[in-house]
């Protein structure tokens, strides 16, 4: 019985370290909970590829977007404090990633429009 109690609770813990382990390749993330918080790779629902040409990036509140920078990638959930929000890419990307001056435009969550 024992033994089943330890292999329950190690599975939880590297439940609870993976995705730690999946944001390690990210570089160190910008923390800024007004935007929203880091997500593990995974967790994202589309990937954006940010070019020199990009200007703008639409999402909703509460998606989970991977951006690819010229060869960087993160991953970061929109969780902002208002439904509707603007902000420049730079707020949320790692240390030393060219955002090239893209904004980032956040809509309300679908599920909540009437």
């Amino acid at each position: 019985m024992q033994s089943i109690k330890n292999k329950i609770a190690a599975i939880f813990v590297v439940a609870s370290l993976a995705p730690l382990a999946a944001m390690a390749h990210q570089g160190e993330m910008h923390t800024n909970p007004a935007f929203g918080s880091a997500a593990p790779a995974p967790a994202a629902t589309r990937t954006v590829v940010i070019s020199a040409a990009t200007k703008a990036v639409n999402v909703d509140k509460g998606d989970v977007v991977t951006f690819e920078l010229e060869g960087k990638t993160f991953t970061w959930q929109f969780d902002t404090l208002r439904d509707s929000d603007r902000f420049e890419l730079s707020a949320i990307a790692p240390e030393g990633v060219n955002t090239h001056g893209v904004r980032v435009y956040v809509a309300p969550n679908p599920l909540y429009r009437n």
